[in-house]
């Protein structure tokens, strides 16, 4: 539990300081889709009830830590590994009050929202990296595996 804090904070903490220290905000929402050869990462802060979307991603040469793409990746290995009949998760949303104050949650069962629909092959490829028990497969997991 101490690892998935850690990447969490992480993840907060490099998404935070992308948002700009000349920025007042109210409110941060980021949003993670993924599987395992396939991250697509959503960010938007408020400001006076308007959202501005903002790359979250450090710019530039970043070291493995630093990366959020990487970081999310490590974060669903890590908690996989800790309830891994339960399966990976497929989307992590986080939201983070200019207070310091954060929420997150963990979709284990709706289909994530890429952009670009992954292939067939890349969701059975994350099947067998993070298999679950059969009755925790989502129908529409089911459905594009044996189509």
């Amino acid at each position: 539990m101490e690892r998935t804090n850690k990447l969490i904070n992480s993840i907060l903490k490099i998404a935070v300081k992308n948002i700009g220290s000349n920025v007042e905000w109210d409110s941060m929402t980021l949003n993670a889709f993924v599987i395992n050869k396939m991250v697509e990462i959503t960010a938007f802060y408020t400001t006076e009830e308007q959202h501005n979307y903002f790359n979250p991603k450090n710019q530039g040469q970043v070291t493995r830590d630093e990366d959020l793409t990487f970081l999310f990746k490590d974060l669903r290995e890590e908690m996989y590994s800790m309830s891994s009949d339960k399966g990976a998760w497929f989307t992590a949303y986080f939201t983070v009050q200019n207070n310091g104050q954060f929420q997150t949650h963990f979709e284990y069962e709706e289909k994530p929202e890429f952009t670009y629909e992954p292939s067939k092959e890349k969701y059975i490829d994350d099947l067998n990296k993070f298999p679950r028990e059969k009755s925790l497969i989502p129908q529409w997991l089911k459905n594009i595996v044996n189509s």
